[in-house]
């Protein structure tokens, strides 16, 4: 029997490994500056929490009151933080 430690729980991990509903926060990306910069536009910040409203292609994204669509592979470059929902 595995027992994974808590501390695997909130490893850093690619959007795309998460499922609808999950609460994250985004710890870095493997973006260009151009797209990085879009993604800050719209909201998706360094450090800001969003939740998954959509897997697949497109992504989909609530950062506050805004949701964000993403295409999968940018959805694979971005490293998240996964927190509890609450």
């Amino acid at each position: 029997m595995r027992i994974d430690s808590p501390s695997r729980k909130n490893d850093p991990v690619a959007l795309t490994e998460l499922t609808v509903g999950a609460l994250a926060r985004l710890e870095r990306s493997d973006l260009s500056a151009g797209d990085v910069a879009l993604l800050q536009a719209l909201g998706l910040t360094a450090s800001c929490r969003f939740r998954v409203c959509k897997a697949g292609n497109p992504w989909i994204v609530q950062v506050r009151d805004t949701r964000i669509g993403l295409a999968a592979e940018i959805a694979r470059r971005l490293v998240v933080v996964s927190e509890a929902t609450a």
